[in-house]
């Protein structure tokens, strides 16, 4: 279904780009930045076979994850409702 080695190269790509644009850091190979292009190259192939509403749904599931990281003093539960009855109306 997805080609691999185009996610791959997509990567590469990104991370050559990375360098390029700043010359004066030492071009070593880091496996955790490495791996933060290859993740973005897959989100942007899935994005690219997904429905517009799979792509929205996507974003509010992320988006609703991403909450627990707020603040305790930020009242989350408003927000969450209203990203769960999005994604609901989305799948229904």
């Amino acid at each position: 279904m997805f080609n691999r080695s185009e996610i791959m190269k997509a990567a590469w790509a990104k991370w050559n780009a990375h360098f390029a644009a700043r010359p004066h850091l030492v071009r070593k190979l880091n496996r955790s930045d490495f791996g933060f292009y290859l993740a973005q190259a897959w989100r942007e192939a899935k994005a690219a076979v997904m429905t517009e509403a799979e792509n929205r749904a996507d974003r509010i599931a992320v988006q609703i994850d991403r909450l627990k990281y707020q603040s305790s003093r930020v009242n989350i539960e408003p927000r969450r409702r209203q990203l769960e009855t999005e994604l609901a109306a989305l799948a229904g």
